[in-house]
């Protein structure tokens, strides 16, 4: 992209706006499912993202300066909208298709999505060497295509029902915990994103390799790639949902303030504490993060919404386009924030963002615990009723 003229802050937008732009059409998607069909919404995203990957692969073909840098935007806004179809509809398929298990959905879906990032930059940079700028892109928009195709045939068509319910997004909003919820999603997803372009600055001082850089990025990724399905099973088996968010939350706050470590503790920075900040970060993001969805169905359940594929899809587009605004604020406003105050700073206000989130966590887990102890005191017990002896006197 620089070869092409473009500078820092045109890189910058090229790649936030994909997550902006996810940010708007995810919940329009999520509403209109239904009339669109889950599975077409799916089958054409992947479609459509295949096609983006594909052309986006191409624009080193073109001149250097402005005609570079509008294609590149364009290209990005588009694939953005296959993106937020193809996963605002996987979500709504998932708990559409398997209820009872949706946590465990989310986490296998979640680890294999891991997976992708993990191994993304190495299989990208093995494929450029092989054959240069076009061919990673030409291979993934390949797979996708193919994954559309496999889709058309495997995927079962779910009973997508007219939308006879007449609250929408905004209703969703209205319920206090839904807007805690997305306020979790987004705090996760930030925190995800801000490391990704900060971290390797952090760790300049120590002088370490690409390889060890890159090992370090593991800690945190990893970890929560290989625990978001345990996150899954544990919520699905033993319903505990809140309980584990509550976990996750607190963690996430001792996560991120030891990454810096904050200046007022007068902590020198090791890399033994750094990593070990980031596992604790990957843990605590998988907990926080994986039972949300289910919580947002259960919540929206409890509030009158009708239990059909109209709800998921809402819930779906709420949840996607969450993690997208997290995703966009992270990097940007985070990464402004390194600038201006510095990353141990950063980090400890992240922290302290985690510690507002798990306060109203905490505090609906008591409410929530006390009102069913009351509700057990309160339930009337039922007499047991005994058979009067048979008569037999006058036998």
């Amino acid at each position: 992209a620089q070869r092409k003229g473009m500078n820092v802050t045109q890189i910058g937008i090229v790649f936030g706006v994909f997550e902006l732009v996810m940010f708007i059409f995810a919940p329009i998607l999520g509403k209109y499912m239904c009339v669109i069909g889950s599975k077409f919404m799916f089958i054409s995203g992947l479609f459509i993202t295949a096609g983006t990957s594909i052309l986006f692969g191409f624009l080193n073909l073109l001149d250097t300066g402005p005609m570079f840098f509008g294609y590149s935007l364009a290209i990005r806004c588009v694939e953005a909208i296959g993106d937020a179809a193809f996963l605002t509809s996987s979500f709504a398929i998932s708990a559409y298709t398997f209820p009872g298990r949706i946590a465990t959905v989310v986490g296998i879906l979640e680890t294999f999505g891991g997976l992708g990032f993990t191994a993304g930059p190495a299989v990208g940079g093995l494929l450029f060497e092989l054959g240069g700028y076009q061919l990673p892109f030409i291979v993934l928009g390949a797979l996708l295509g193919v994954a559309a195709v496999l889709s058309y045939f495997l995927l079962e068509s779910p009973i997508d029902q007219e939308m006879k319910n007449t609250q929408g997004m905004m209703s969703l909003l209205r319920i206090p915990l839904i807007l805690l919820l997305v306020l979790a999603v987004v705090v996760c997803a930030m925190s995800l994103a801000f490391i990704d372009p900060t971290l390797a600055d952090h760790l300049d001082s120590f002088n370490l390799s690409p390889v060890l850089v890159g090992l370090m990025f593991l800690w945190c990724g990893g970890i929560y790639t290989i625990t978001a399905p345990l996150w899954g099973y544990l919520i699905d088996r033993y319903n505990c949902a809140p309980s584990l968010m509550v976990f996750g939350a607190i963690l996430a706050v001792f996560g991120m303030f030891f990454i810096g470590p904050p200046p007022f503790l007068g902590i020198e920075k090791s890399l033994f504490s750094i990593a070990a900040a980031l596992v604790v970060l990957g843990i605590a993001i998988g907990a926080l993060y994986i039972p949300t969805f289910q919580a947002c169905l259960d919540t929206v359940k409890e509030n009158g919404f009708p239990d059909n594929f109209e709800t998921y899809g809402c819930v779906s587009g709420l949840f996607q386009s969450a993690f997208s605004f997290g995703g966009f604020f992270g990097p940007t406003v985070g990464g402004f924030a390194v600038e201006l105050i510095g990353f141990e700073w950063t980090t400890t206000i992240i922290a302290g963002i985690h510690f507002l989130v798990a306060l109203p966590l905490i505090a609906y887990n008591f409410i929530s615990y006390r009102r069913r102890k009351k509700a057990k005191k309160t339930q009337p017990v039922m007499p047991v009723l005994s058979a009067p002896l048979l008569d037999t006197s006058g036998v």
